[in-house]
């Protein structure tokens, strides 16, 4: 909508004429408007009067014109000066510019420009404030202009003016009016003619509240984690976060992860916080940022300005392997320029790191930094622990908190060696996460596609979103372990000499292997699955051999040659030495007791006499 407002001036003559000044309508003079106040506002509906009294001028602004208000208008005062002006309302003048609505943050420098007829290229240009009810000047295109000036007006005497507004501050909130001088025949006016000021244009500024203004430093190909913290009131509020005052994403959904290109978002509403995770950093990505809160009209925010620097010194990835019910160790790059905080996260499954939930961090120390470096250590590993982990340097602010991540840790799983003998059968626990749906996918974070899934479900109907899968499959890698199939699983718990029994009680399921033989020996995997997302255990058997009968005999002669001693061949003799017996001895056997002497051997004889 286009809207024309109009300021008019009348000069008064003398200086016993400075009191009681009017403007009015028609010869009953009404409506109009009059006052007996020197330098004060007063008001009446649409119109507005300003007796300056030093100036020898009054002016009058008129609101919301239209074609009713074309007519004869008289201003004058009390006593005998009067004159008569012709007022025209012309809405389709090209000089008759748009509203428009600017936002600027406090401590900004804003410009904006007016666009005026050709014909008013040598016509004074004015700038204006609604301030309340009340109309300001603020500055002309015939005053002198300087740099240091908090309003700066530039005219180039072609098309438009440019006005400037420097280093705004909340009292600037307001409504502005771009102006042109003329008199009733479009020419620059005299000192003595009436003055019409026309409006060419409405701009409304909006200024925008900040909370504090906070750097954060992060490095190339890594990610930043912030935390935008916002008074309670504004909880359930609706957020934002902006790049450079243009690319403004708002979140429209709260309590869940929203991805934007590699930004995501997350309106924690219970916290009152707004979570921004930036990942692949590149050079591009430095710039000021607002993080912020709408409320009412306006806004609240927190200005971040993010410094990409290249932490040459920190390396790029590592692989670690721990064993279940042990510790394991990752070495954390850390910059030794800032006393920062030492922090350590893992990638949930849109690979957005995330804090050590509070029940989990007991389990979690940092040793003491050692030139830019730190031991991150993890006591008491299970299954939950596998995936990908980030270390990074914390900062705290009053308002925001940013973690600048260094260094990825891929960690995978092992258990103990399960030893079997060839011939028998063994039972290799594995334990598993009932909360695996909540895990990143581990190795390399990556996810197998779905054909990788389809070879390890043989239910097409199963309904992966109710329960985890569990799987036993073996490989040198993950990825092989399930291309070439699950020796058993969760859908198919018996296949030939292997099986499976779920114990959801104790957390693991028990894979049974009998008739062990020597191929059997080599990598497994204990695995489980949700979503698409697995989370493997590394398991080794090792087989001994099955003892041979040939075993056996050498085995005996040698425990015969190390038990040969004197005495026992001694014994050995006189067992040899024994009387002989026909058959026809066995008719009169006799028994001689046992006898014994202090100090002697036992012995225990039978004899056979005829």
């Amino acid at each position: 909508m286009i809207s024309l407002k109009e300021s008019i001036s009348a000069e008064t003559e003398t200086d016993d004429q400075l009191k009681g000044k009017y403007f009015c309508r028609n010869r009953d003079c009404k409506p109009g408007i009059s006052t007996e106040l020197l330098r004060r506002w007063v008001y009446n509906e649409r119109y507005t009067l300003y007796d300056d009294g030093n100036s020898r001028f009054f002016t009058v602004f008129i609101r919301n014109l239209s074609r009713e208000d074309d007519g004869r208008y008289t201003c004058g005062n009390n006593q005998k000066w009067s004159r008569d002006v012709d007022f025209r309302v012309n809405k389709n003048s090209s000089s008759c510019g748009t509203s428009v609505i600017r936002s600027a943050y406090i401590g900004q420098t804003i410009t904006f420009s007016c666009e005026y007829e050709h014909g008013f290229k040598t016509h004074t240009k004015v700038l204006y404030r609604v301030h309340g009810d009340a109309v300001l000047v603020l500055n002309s295109s015939q005053s002198s202009q300087s740099s240091e000036e908090k309003f700066i007006l530039s005219d180039s005497q072609k098309d438009h003016f440019t006005v400037t507004i420097r280093n705004i501050s909340a009292a600037d909130d307001g409504v502005y009016l771009c102006g042109v001088e003329r008199d009733r025949a479009d020419k620059p006016p005299s000192k003595k003619s009436n003055t019409h000021i026309t409006f060419i244009k409405e701009i409304e500024l909006k200024v925008l509240r900040q909370i504090t203004s906070v750097q954060v430093e992060a490095y190339i190909s890594k990610s930043v984690f912030i935390t935008c913290e916002f008074p309670e009131e504004f909880k359930e509020n609706k957020k934002f976060i902006e790049k450079d005052s243009s690319q403004k994403i708002s979140v429209d959904e709260q309590n869940q992860w929203i991805p934007h290109d590699k930004v995501h978002v997350f309106d924690d509403t219970s916290a009152g916080v707004l979570k921004v995770f930036i990942s692949d950093l590149t050079a591009a990505d430095e710039a000021t940022y607002r993080c912020g809160v709408n409320i009412a009209d306006d806004h609240l925010f927190t200005e971040i300005k993010l410094k990409i620097s290249q932490g040459d010194n920190f390396r790029e990835s590592s692989e670690s392997v721990a064993v279940i019910g042990e510790s394991v160790k990752l070495s954390c790059n850390y910059p030794e320029k800032q006393q920062l905080i030492k922090h350590i996260c893992k990638e949930n499954e849109e690979k957005i790191c995330q804090s050590i939930s509070s029940s989990e961090k007991q389990r979690f120390e940092f040793s003491d930094s050692t030139a830019g470096v730190y031991t991150a250590s993890i006591s008491n590993v299970s299954p939950r622990d596998a995936g990908v982990y980030w270390c990074g340097a914390e900062t705290r602010h009053e308002h925001l908190t940013s973690v600048s991540l260094t260094n990825k840790h891929q960690l995978t799983l092992t258990m103990p060696p399960v030893i079997g003998r060839e011939g028998d059968s063994v039972e290799i626990k594995c334990p598993y996460d009932e909360k695996h749906t909540e895990e990143a996918c581990l190795r390399s974070g990556k996810c197998f596609t779905k054909d990788a899934q389809n070879i390890i479900r043989s239910d097409e109907d199963h309904d992966k979103n109710k329960q985890t899968q569990k799987l036993f499959c073996r490989g040198d890698q993950p990825n092989i372990c399930i291309r070439d199939g699950a020796r058993v699983s969760s859908n198919n718990r018996i296949n030939g000499r292997f099986s499976l029994t779920e114990e959801p009680s104790a957390g693991v399921f028990t894979v049974k292997i009998s008739d062990l033989r020597a191929e059997d020996s080599g990598k497994y995997w204990c695995a489980e699955e949700s979503s698409g997302s697995f989370i493997f255990t590394e398991v080794q058997l090792h087989l001994t051999r099955e003892m041979t009968t040939s075993d056996t005999k050498r085995e005996t002669s040698q425990e015969k040659a190390e038990m040969t001693t004197p005495d026992t061949k001694r014994e050995t003799s006189q067992e040899t030495e024994k009387p002989e017996v026909t058959s026809s001895d066995t008719k009169n056997e006799t028994k001689v007791q046992e006898t014994e002497k202090p100090g002697e051997p036992r012995y225990a004889v039978k004899l056979f006499c005829v």
